[in-house]
């Protein structure tokens, strides 16, 4: 924790993140440039709940790497004396999967990769959460709105199986 009270953020967005816990995060249209834009709850409710949607596929497919990783019996001829390409196939299957305690192992590996994604996402999440909040202290109309759609907000459709060339989100192109 900072000396503010607030969590002290050490992920990829952590200054974007403590600017905006200070109050001091901006945007900038350009130099002489003004421009009005409407500021709409429902987006940073549904980023949220994306992000949370998207961590949770992360965390799916970080346990399929780990199982892939720890697969005993992979079929390929490595159980054969002899052959010993077989054997490196499967240990760098297995490296590339997650680490698996083997001499390819390396932090090029699906698992690692993914964290990385996660702590991104993550930190978008906490972006997007903490903005909100912030706008939430100053606009009671907005909070109202927030609040209201972070109760009663639909399932994302992340994660979702979907039909390729079919699109299933109704808010892509809806006029407001």
């Amino acid at each position: 924790m900072a000396d503010d009270g607030k969590p002290t953020q050490t992920g990829p967005l952590a200054s974007l993140i403590t600017e905006a816990q200070n109050g001091g995060l901006s945007v900038s249209f350009g130099e002489g440039v003004t421009k009005d834009f409407l500021l709409n709850a429902d987006e940073f409710a549904y980023i949220e709940r994306d992000c949370k949607a998207f961590k949770a596929e992360i965390t799916k497919l970080q346990a399929l790497a780990r199982t892939i990783s720890e697969q005993s019996d992979w079929g390929l001829g490595e159980a054969t004396d002899g052959l010993t390409s077989a054997n490196t196939v499967v240990s760098r299957f297995r490296s590339k999967a997650n680490h698996a305690g083997l001499h390819t192992d390396s932090d090029d590996n699906l698992y690692s990769i993914l964290d990385q994604h996660y702590k991104i996402v993550d930190d978008l999440q906490t972006l997007h959460h903490t903005i909100a909040q912030q706008y939430c202290q100053q606009d009671s109309n907005f909070a109202a709105e927030y609040n209201r759609l972070t109760a009663n907000i639909e399932k994302s459709p992340i994660g979702t199986q979907m039909q390729v060339g079919v699109t299933t989100n109704p808010g892509l192109g809806k006029s407001k």
